[in-house]
């Protein structure tokens, strides 16, 4: 999997201030001019801090074009950085890492120094140099393996698979899948859904006002728009959606955001979801189940347990929550309009990414053309975009 990152730009960038910045940017962040290897059957990442991998900045005209470009990560390097400049969409930055040592959280931390630095080439202020250590964070599940024993992981997997063997989940159909396996087509798409500042707020204290989160409530909306395009179209069925959940500062001492690494784990919340069910009534419900998961362990229990349950039944959808993203403060003519941060895998999931920017709501709903055709996605998205708006009212 891969993870992008795509800044929309106000105003003209100086490209040779991006170059620069980028130069900067691999010299506190070392990793991103690595590579991926293999030690003894093992894989690891390889950084020659002495003769860093060549980091430049790409140049393109299209981001579907981007996101799609093939990536050969075991020659180097690891941070793709590209410079588009659309006909239609304006001037965009792009950067790709690989999932597999990344997270929303530790990702804008480096989205932040590279805006911070670019600003202090500019305007020829101190440019932020401290490189991040550890380059590369400790393995998490590792870390969360060890409040376990063999048992109680086998015991909680063993839960799960009897769980779905007993109640089947509903799954969004696979249109474009040939012969129960991936399609031909393998792009990927993106659709976004978002609120203006005043109804994102209007969201907000909708759901303080029910005792909930805004998280409660795009999640709620999320499951019932997916409960209209899953078959059967009448009646209830079972749901399974994983729900983001940061471990960084759960655990002891905590790890900072600016240290790369995977630092995230789901949580599974399996949901029975009536054709007619209310968003808010669902919201409830993620309320409740994601708060006792994250309070009993079955949280840090599932990133512990995750090797040995790969091969249970994918989710019908997984939700991530980023939060607020910071604006970066840029020079004169220059400004970050919309930030856009998506996972990107040829897995028979839809990945839904809830973030904030300058004051509006944002949903980022990213598929494989592998699995799912573009109408189905849109169904769903527009689906979404209604109730929200209903809900604004």
């Amino acid at each position: 999997m891969r993870v992008v990152l795509c800044s929309d730009l106000e105003g003209d960038p100086d490209e040779q201030a991006l170059v620069d910045a980028l130069e900067h940017l691999v010299g506190c962040y070392p990793l991103l001019a690595g590579k991926f290897s293999e030690r003894d059957g093992r894989p690891l990442v390889r950084i020659d801090e002495d003769r860093p991998g060549n980091v430049v900045l790409g140049h393109g005209t299209s981001l579907a074009e981007e996101i799609n470009a093939p990536h050969t990560w075991t020659r180097g390097p690891l941070l793709r950085i590209s410079l588009l400049r659309e006909p239609t969409a304006g001037t965009r930055l792009v950067m790709t890492l690989p999932r597999a040592f990344v997270d929303a959280m530790s990702y804008l931390a480096v989205h932040r120094r590279f805006w911070a630095i670019h600003t202090a080439v500019r305007t020829g202020g101190p440019v932020p140099a401290e490189v991040v250590r550890p380059v590369l964070g400790p393995a998490v599940d590792d870390l969360v393996g060890a409040r376990f024993t063999a048992g109680q992981l086998g015991d909680f997997v063993a839960q799960r698979a009897r769980m779905d063997a007993e109640d089947a989940v509903a799954v969004l159909p696979t249109l474009a899948s040939v012969d129960g396996g991936p399609g031909t087509d393998l792009s990927f798409g993106t659709t976004r859904v978002d609120l203006d500042p005043d109804r994102s707020a209007a969201l907000t204290r909708l759901a303080h006002d029910m005792s909930l989160t805004t998280n409660d409530v795009v999640s709620g909306v999320l499951l019932t728009g997916l409960r209209h395009v899953l078959r059967p179209r009448e009646g209830t069925v079972r749901v399974l959606c994983t729900s983001a959940v940061d471990l960084r500062r759960r655990l002891d001492p905590p790890i900072p955001d600016e240290a790369l690494q995977s630092a995230a784990t789901t949580t599974s919340l399996r949901l029975g979801i009536d054709a007619s069910a209310n968003p808010i009534d669902v919201a409830r419900q993620v309320h409740r189940d994601l708060r006792a998961n994250i309070d009993s362990g079955a949280a840090a229990m599932e990133l512990a347990a995750f090797a040995h349950m790969i091969d249970q039944h994918p989710p019908s959808l997984v939700i991530t929550n980023i939060g607020t993203i910071t604006e970066p403060e840029l020079p004169d003519g220059l400004r970050v309009d919309s930030v856009r941060l998506v996972p990107l895998g040829h897995l028979p999931m839809v990945f839904a990414v809830v973030s904030r920017y300058r004051h509006r709501l944002n949903v980022d709903l990213t598929h494989s053309r592998a699995w799912y055709t573009d109408t189905q996605i849109h169904e769903l998205a527009e689906r979404v975009s209604t109730t929200l708006t209903h809900l604004t009212s």
